[in-house]
């Protein structure tokens, strides 16, 4: 993807440093909604007992909150920054994935694989392929399943880490010279370290209700993020919208047959479709929130109306792309941000909130 070509020009309204502008108040707000997600989390989630509880929820949680939790599990730093970059660089047509290829995986999960799954009590899609087929194609898919976490995960920590080496910068710097470490693995390490403290608070109980709160917190950042981004291009939304239209921004559908381009409508009914039946309905990171339901109808629910959740954020986060291809038409990069930016671009939407 190339630099665009305003992105060298003239001068911005900040300074283009990178530092100072995380400050106490960011460290309060941070550590204020680690603390109150996670108490309410083991709140909602009450007892968990036995090893059923631990690992179902008891079959008791509401279809919302696990559809909540989906939505939650499937939002993560490739959408909040990666997302945006797509469409700073190119157009709305990674939204054809979510549009048809989602939705078509969710059903296919929702109408064949539920069923199957709640013919008989299970932990995992796992123990459903052992029951039909034998105790090694378990093992087989059960390793597969860890493989593929590793490497999947892998990215999705990778990209939080890139934001939090942008955040930390100095600090991790410092700590660097001293262990021999460089700061995006400092980060890593970090996160690592949080994830695995948090996890051993509960089981799935507690991860479905702090999910949903995770969910709620993504929508409404999204939006104000959508409306801060409006408010420093000048003219607002309008200017977005107009410059989104008249530089193709908004273009959505793309019907070439083409094998080396990621974002068409072929790519979306085929790859992405049984992609995401892989993810939502054999990868127990998602498949084990199924289970978690009470019945298959519920379960149902759940996958189905998890779609229109991402299908949301994912609008709102496209728009955000939008309105920074605005913002950095009129105020382009400079300085340190510039090269951050030049090193990553993954880094705009950071950039653009450290920074404005």
């Amino acid at each position: 993807m190339t630099l665009p070509h305003f992105l060298a020009q003239t001068t911005a309204p900040t300074s283009g440093s990178l530092a100072g502008h995380w400050t106490w108040i960011d460290w309060g707000v941070l550590l204020g909604y680690f603390l109150l997600t996670t108490w309410i989390g083991h709140r909602l989630a009450g007892k968990q007992a036995t090893i059923r509880d631990f690992f179902l929820g008891g079959r008791t949680l509401p279809w919302y909150a696990v559809a909540g939790s989906i939505i939650a599990t499937e939002v993560s730093a490739v959408t909040f920054v990666s997302v945006p970059f797509v469409v700073f660089g190119g157009n709305f047509q990674y939204l054809q994935i979510v549009l048809l290829g989602t939705l078509l995986a969710r059903l296919i999960v929702a109408y064949v694989l539920v069923p199957a799954y709640y013919q008989r009590e299970i932990y995992s899609p796992y123990d459903y392929m052992g029951n039909q087929l034998g105790s090694s194609v378990r093992t087989m898919t059960t390793a597969l399943f860890s493989l593929g976490g590793v490497l999947a995960q892998s990215a999705r920590v990778y990209l939080t880490a890139v934001v939090l080496e942008l955040v930390l910068r100095r600090q991790l710097s410092a700590i660097s010279d001293i262990v021999g470490l460089s700061p995006v693995a400092l980060s890593i390490w970090l996160i690592g370290l949080v994830a695995i403290l948090w996890t051993l608070m509960g089981g799935i109980a507690t991860v479905i209700w702090t999910d949903v709160i995770l969910f709620l917190v993504f929508l409404l950042g999204a939006a104000i993020a959508l409306v801060v981004v409006a408010s420093e291009v000048p003219g607002g939304f309008g200017e977005i919208f107009r410059m989104g239209w008249r530089d193709g921004k908004f273009e959505l559908w793309d019907v070439q047959f083409t094998p080396t381009k990621a974002y068409t409508l072929w790519a979306a009914a085929i790859a992405s479709t049984w992609g995401n039946v892989g993810a939502y309905g054999t990868d127990q990171l998602m498949a084990q929130r199924i289970f978690c339901c009470n019945g298959p109808a519920q379960a149902r629910k759940a996958v189905l109306w998890s779609w229109l959740g991402i299908l949301g954020v994912t609008v709102i986060v496209m728009l955000v792309g939008v309105g920074l291809y605005g913002y950095y038409h009129h105020y382009p990069l400079q300085g340190e941000a510039l090269a951050a930016f030049e090193r990553k671009g993954d880094r705009i939407f950071p950039i653009f909130i450290l920074t404005v």
